[in-house]
């Protein structure tokens, strides 16, 4: 099946079938060799620090509004397009972010007129280009509130990424956000009408009441950051900035992470490739359950490594 490529910004989103994300390998805690410490251990004495991979874990994932909230991701198929590229890089682009999504676990559509639900755009300006796009009310940002813009354009370097996130119940119905709750709430005051609310039955300490669905992911690359690195390092840096809502990690860990590509204050050169941590952090997220807290989300990310360890082996 012919892939598609996009290279047109102002191309339409259109809908796309609502299939659940595929599950990749479940890794089952009882099959995993842990030292006294609890440590994974790997033929040839290596060790992967479950502490340590929960700690560059936490320290990617954008901070949700409560322990509560569960981890967004997306629960359509994807489709990525790219805008700002030669037509052979952004299909090697294009190619490399379906290929870690399958890898991942995360449902792709790749029929050739899909439309584009994950963009790379490569521009000179991102800070500039966001903020025509915050003028314009372009489809790119369209459903952030102001807090959310202020959150991307209070971001540092050379990329600019964000997700647009819609609230579902358990029956897929759209939840109104805090933005628009309050909102309610002062119209029901005026009105003496019943306040906004989301009756059920399902909710717990280890089940939200919501889910959080990425209904489109948008990275804003400068140009000129981008010399010296191939088309594939693009495709999978924009992979972890787009199919989950991550950040470059704030300081240094014991496990590399492709996020960490643009950071030029870092004492070594950085993975250009996606990581054994990186697509384990992505299969933890997208074969959990999406009603997770977050608090209790991406607990296997190292079991997840250890599966890759040994089939690389």
């Amino acid at each position: 099946m012919t892939r598609p490529s996009l290279f047109a910004l102002g191309a339409a989103l259109c809908a796309a079938m609502a299939v659940p994300a595929a599950a990749q390998d479940y890794v089952d805690p009882d099959t995993v060799e842990r030292d006294g410490r609890g440590n994974i251990v790997v033929e040839g004495e290596r060790q992967i620090d479950g502490r340590e991979v929960n700690r560059l874990g936490r320290d990617i994932t954008t901070r949700p509004g409560s322990s509560q909230e569960p981890l967004a991701r997306f629960q359509r198929p994807i489709c990525p397009g790219v805008w700002g590229l030669s037509p052979e890089n952004a299909q090697v682009v294009i190619d490399r972010i379906y290929d870690n999504a399958e890898r991942a676990g995360v449902e792709v559509n790749e029929d050739p007129e899909c439309g584009a639900n994950v963009w790379v755009i490569l521009v000179d300006d991102p800070r500039e280009t966001f903020r025509q796009l915050r003028r314009e009310s372009a489809f790119l940002v369209d459903g952030m509130d102001y807090w959310q813009r202020k959150a991307v354009a209070d971001q540092e370097g050379p990329v600019l990424a964000w997700n647009v996130v819609v609230i579902r119940n358990d029956d897929g119905t759209r939840v109104a956000p805090p933005s628009e709750t309050a909102l309610a709430f002062a119209e029901t005051r005026a009105l003496d009408s019943s306040p906004p609310n989301n009756p059920t039955t399902v909710m717990s300490r280890t089940r939200s009441a919501v889910q959080l669905e990425i209904g489109m992911s948008v990275m804003l690359v400068q140009r000129s950051a981008i010399a010296g690195l191939d088309a594939v390092a693009l495709g999978d840096y924009a992979t972890m900035r787009t199919l989950a809502r991550t950040e470059p990690p704030t300081r240094e860990n014991a496990y590399d992470t492709v996020l960490s590509l643009f950071d030029d204050e870092l004492n070594y050169t950085p993975p250009d490739r996606l990581t054994d941590f990186d697509l384990a952090y992505l299969q933890s997220l997208y074969t959990s359950n999406e009603f997770r807290p977050s608090r209790q989300a991406l607990r296997n990310v190292d079991e997840f490594m250890e599966l890759e360890a040994r089939r690389s082996e």
